[in-house]
């Protein structure tokens, strides 16, 4: 296995996924999953190509989930700590 490291443009790559996540984590905070799903899914059939590009096909889908993962993750992550610092 190849780590991205050691791919031309590996390391920007994953700082900006890693900065995606933040960005778009934060922004779908506090917006019902109903609406976020959709616009998060469009987002990620837009970055499709790229992925599969620099991570090959048959490996993107796996990116793409674990993108998803980690966005919705980090979004109730946010809210939960913002609603657990307004309940004490």
């Amino acid at each position: 296995m190849i780590t991205l490291k050691y791919v031309s443009g590996g390391t920007k790559f994953a700082e900006t996924l890693a900065a995606a996540v933040d960005d778009l984590s934060f922004a779908y905070s506090f917006t019902p999953d109903e609406r976020a799903g959709p616009h998060l899914e469009s987002f990620l059939q837009s970055i499709e190509p790229a992925m599969e590009e620099a991570v090959g096909a048959s490996k993107a889908p796996i990116w793409l989930d674990a993108f998803r993962s980690q966005v919705l993750t980090r979004k109730w992550t946010i809210e939960n700590s913002c609603v657990s610092r307004v309940l004490h």
